[in-house]
């Protein structure tokens, strides 16, 4: 049995199912990603440290983070539970299925996220009186700016500290003037596009 034959089997089934969706495979890692505007669809067939085989990561990854060379998942959802390569025909079938069910996520989120104030509305709600983190007020603080709420965005950004203060404590300095603030994340969203090799900003998720 070759090393890597399973590593093999999922690049090659990962290919046939997710191609046609719009994912890519991100260099020869175990990675894939989609092109959705101003998000990525993130897809991860993690390895594990112990047996052959994988876990599905399932993610969205907003570009407006300003740190392209790091594919956060900051919207992530495990999905079911570590598959062990045991046999060729077993593990394509499983990660077939598993590729299949990614698509359907996928269709999920697009349906979910297909304009900045429809995300404003999702992120912003799903945040817990005083118990959210950083980063999620600090990406509901980027929605709702570019939505035009001005108010949240301000108080969201306000509360972030830490790792999210230098990202949001440069786009608090636009807050008042709402085109330079959407000038700004559209560069954000420019530079990760670009990191990704994904173009410029499609006119369909104009900011």
């Amino acid at each position: 049995m070759a090393e890597n034959e399973h590593g093999r089997i999922i690049a090659s089934q990962a290919k046939i199912v997710l191609k046609p969706a719009g994912f890519r495979r991100k260099g020869q890692s175990r990675i894939w990603i989609a092109d959705r505007g101003f998000w990525l669809s993130v897809v991860e067939f993690q390895p594990s440290s112990w047996s052959k085989g994988t876990y599905l990561n399932v993610a969205v990854h907003w570009l407006w983070g300003s740190l392209p060379e790091t594919i956060t998942f900051d919207r992530f959802e495990r999905i079911g539970q570590f598959v062990p390569f045991e046999s060729p025909p077993q593990f394509l079938l499983a990660v077939d299925q598993m590729a299949k069910k990614v698509v359907e996520i996928d269709q999920v989120h697009r349906s979910m996220f297909p304009s900045v104030q429809t995300t404003a509305k999702i992120l912003v709600s799903e945040l817990q009186p005083g118990a959210y983190g950083e980063w999620a007020a600090f990406h509901a603080g980027v929605a709702a700016g570019l939505a035009g709420d001005f108010e949240t965005a301000r108080r969201l950004f306000e509360s972030a500290q830490r790792h999210a203060a230098s990202q949001a404590q440069a786009l608090l300095a636009y807050i008042d003037d709402p085109a330079a603030f959407r000038s700004r994340v559209r560069g954000f969203i420019e530079a990760e596009r670009a990191y990704y090799g994904l173009g410029a900003l499609p006119a369909a998720f104009a900011i």
